[in-house]
């Protein structure tokens, strides 16, 4: 049997051993032979993308309130890091720009997971892609969101970043649905769907990646299923799983 080579996606980065979204937690995994990092991307109140989990800031800064209505110099002020231990306390919250600029120098991909009310849609949509074009990484950007509407207005746009919606419940007659959409991509929350569900839609060529994977028997459970790829805190840990199966 051929070998599928299913891909590993750091979740946040190393966010098991680092705070989560923050650069220390990126270049962390980028040490770890991933096949890719995940990270989630809102707009500040000045509309720079910025990388954060949260739409409010309480969880994983010292801040309070929305992302949303502090300017990336209010963000600025705050730590990203102090929350997990007081020895990240100088991580901050990393712009969009400064991961790509960062990113340049290795070959992993990135899946930017757009965080947005309804209303800025367009915005946020704006925002990303003049950054991804005017660095040029268009070929290593998946775009993801549980915004389907997102998802499909940039698959109207004929754009050649790659695209996927996101879905915490399990699907009824999923495949039409994510056609629909016009993207090609679809990550799950990998309890809520049969094997016997997903299969149908590797085999019309859509790329599925389960998420957010922990659990030892559950990644083993996922590589033999040969999904596209997977989204885990413990990359180092999934690696040595794959390499094993």
């Amino acid at each position: 049997m051929k070998k599928v080579h299913t891909e590993v996606f750091a979740h946040r980065g190393l966010s098991s051993l680092y705070p989560e979204n923050t650069m220390i937690a990126f270049k962390a995994a980028a040490k770890l032979p991933i096949d890719g990092i995940e990270l989630d991307v809102q707009l500040t109140k000045d509309k720079i993308p910025v990388i954060i989990h949260d739409v409010t800031l309480e969880r994983t800064t010292e801040g309070k309130g929305m992302v949303r209505d502090h300017t990336l110099d209010q963000l600025m002020t705050y730590s990203a890091g102090a929350w997990y231990s007081e020895q990240f306390r100088q991580e901050r919250i990393p712009t969009l720009e400064e991961v790509l600029i960062w990113a340049k120098d290795y070959t992993f991909r990135l899946n930017l997971e757009l965080k947005c009310p309804s209303w800025e849609r367009k915005e946020m949509w704006e925002a990303v892609k003049h950054l991804i074009d005017h660095h040029g990484m268009s070929d290593r950007i998946l775009i993801s969101s549980f915004d389907h509407v997102l998802i499909a207005s940039i698959e109207q746009e004929a754009t050649t970043v790659e695209t996927a919606v996101i879905v915490v419940a399990g699907l009824f007659k999923p495949l039409s649905y994510i056609q629909s959409t016009g993207t090609r991509g679809f990550h799950y929350f990998f309890p809520m769907m049969l094997d016997g569900e997903i299969k149908p839609l590797m085999e019309a060529g859509i790329s599925v990646r389960p998420y957010t994977i922990n659990d030892n028997q559950m990644m083993k459970q996922a590589f033999q299923s040969r999904v596209t790829g997977i989204f885990t805190d413990y990359p180092h840990v999934a690696l040595q799983i794959r390499e094993e199966i």
